[in-house]
């Protein structure tokens, strides 16, 4: 298993930046829910999340910190080849889920 750690800035409250991932995992709960993505809160401020892709397990933790989301996850070695296009990813989709709610926050 290899070690990926990416950082994503939110500008947010930590109570706006969990907002914007409580809504990204509920969301992708459902959307990938045949890879067996789960998601659970172990902590205010922390998520535990796996799924399987290619038949082997990815896990991962989300922490809400005050300037970003940090996400920290143990993925297959085969996987690493693909850590770029992965973390860009992650980046636009949280990207997109913190800008509703900074839509919301100013409506």
């Amino acid at each position: 298993m290899a070690h990926v750690k990416h950082d994503i800035r939110h500008g947010l409250s930590v109570d706006q930046a969990k907002k914007a991932a409580q809504l990204a995992l509920q969301d992708y709960s459902k959307r990938f829910a045949e890879k067996g993505l789960r998601a659970h809160w172990t902590s205010d401020t922390r998520a535990e999340v796996e799924f399987t892709a290619k038949g082997t397990k990815v896990q991962a933790i989300v922490d809400v910190l005050p300037d970003v989301l940090r996400v920290d996850a143990q993925v297959p070695f085969v996987f690493v080849p693909f850590k770029g296009m992965a973390v860009k990813a992650v980046e636009t989709e949280a990207q997109k889920w913190i800008q509703q709610v900074r839509e919301a926050k100013s409506a």
